[in-house]
């Protein structure tokens, strides 16, 4: 008998599925350009297909993006991002 903990995590939308690691590259428009990070780490549901952005990763963004700013003075780039055709 091994312990091994379960991949990814349950669902916070839907309930049902399970949100697995993937890589996908992240898009933002910041400051009316384009941002682009190719291979981040996701988590995308493989039923719903949301998708979720690791909250380490974003923040490191947010504060390379924005430096000491408050999430009230710009837009959060940790928002989750979601579409029903993500992933397929």
């Amino acid at each position: 008998m091994t312990d091994r903990k379960p991949i990814g995590y349950a669902c916070p939308r839907c309930t049902v599925g399970r949100c697995l690691p993937q890589k996908t590259t992240f898009a933002e428009m910041h400051h009316g350009q384009l941002l682009v990070i190719p291979n981040m780490k996701v988590y995308i549901c493989d039923v719903c297909k949301l998708a979720e952005f690791e909250q380490e990763t974003m923040e490191a963004l947010w504060h390379e993006l924005y430096g000491d700013q408050s999430a009230e003075d710009t837009q959060s780039v940790t928002q989750q991002k979601s579409s029903s055709h993500y992933g397929e």
